[in-house]
């Protein structure tokens, strides 16, 4: 391979996932993709995804969109994977409210009122889930725990009103959709992400001496590769093996580490969040590295 393709490292990378998979199709039997910064940049259809989906299809590959996306309901998420002219199934996107389903069945949270920070889609999917929602300060003493959503909202008042009531509630539950601590924007932006409002809460309680335990649901967290997995083999009607699913993603935390952690085979394309430079350096290492998805 060219020493262009060699990272600060030394690692070797390869052009694009799309080509690789086309050689070894006989290794995988579905694939697991993150959304922003790999299928989509800045809005717009990373170039190839929408080829490589195509072939996906013919193929009869199955395949999941796995998105932490908080802020929006996995209809929503769809509707706005459609403005940027990619379009999607419903049952073909898993995103970080899935998690939620599970923990209300697990916790026998059914019926409990939460207190909600920001949003998480419309339809609130944890009204879906089976909870009941507020944004009311008011009514957080009637509360059973906290919901950290996305989206912009008045962060000096409900990072109050949730510090408080943890003080006093330290065993509530804090659950939190998307574990990121920030998330891609246009022009190479980012904006904090709930996983970071939630690590800033449970700072705060520790310097009172107090401990909570966040709930994270997405990645790299089990709870939403178990979803995609049932759903994989509820498809295909037969068990596949973990390590024959791959997680193709942008994220070193959240992409490789989950796949990694959940068995899966990871990819790492460098058109997200991830540069070289930050890889070079990690200590999470992926098994595969590409420039992209897609040919360029």
């Amino acid at each position: 391979m060219p020493s262009s393709n060699l990272l600060p490292n030394g690692g070797l990378v390869a052009e694009s996932f799309t080509t690789w998979l086309r050689l070894h199709r006989c290794e995988v039997d579905a694939v697991v993709f993150d959304v922003d910064g790999v299928l989509t940049r800045g809005g717009r259809p990373a170039p190839g995804s929408r080829e490589l989906i195509a072939w996906l299809r013919q193929e009869q590959v199955p395949f999941a969109l796995l998105t932490n996306d908080g802020g929006n309901s996995p209809e929503q998420k769809i509707e706005l994977l459609r403005k940027s002219e990619l379009d999607f199934a419903l049952e073909e996107i898993v995103s970080a409210s899935h998690g939620l389903i599970e923990l209300v069945r697990e916790r026998n949270l059914a019926g409990q009122l939460f207190y909600l920070m920001g949003t998480v889609g419309t339809p609130c999917y944890a009204q879906r889930a089976g909870l009941r929602v507020t944004t009311d300060p008011g009514a957080i003493g009637e509360c059973a725990g906290i919901i950290v959503g996305e989206e912009r909202y008045d962060w000096e008042r409900v990072i109050t009103v949730a510090l408080n009531f943890l003080l006093r509630n330290p065993q509530a539950p804090i659950i939190v959709p998307n574990p990121d601590d920030v998330f891609p924007v246009g022009q190479g932006g980012l904006e904090i992400a709930a996983g970071a409002v939630s690590r800033f809460i449970q700072l705060l309680c520790r310097t009172r001496g107090i401990e909570i335990a966040p709930v994270y649901l997405g990645k790299p967290y089990a709870p939403i590769f178990r979803y995609s997995h049932m759903r994989f083999e509820s498809r295909v009607q037969r068990t596949i093996p973990r390590p024959r699913v791959i997680m193709v993603g942008d994220s070193l935390t959240g992409d490789v580490a989950g796949g990694r952690d959940f068995g899966y085979r990871t990819a790492l394309v460098l058109t997200g969040i991830t540069t070289p430079e930050i890889l070079a350096r990690s200590e999470i290492r992926p098994e595969l590295v590409f420039r992209a998805v897609g040919d360029e």
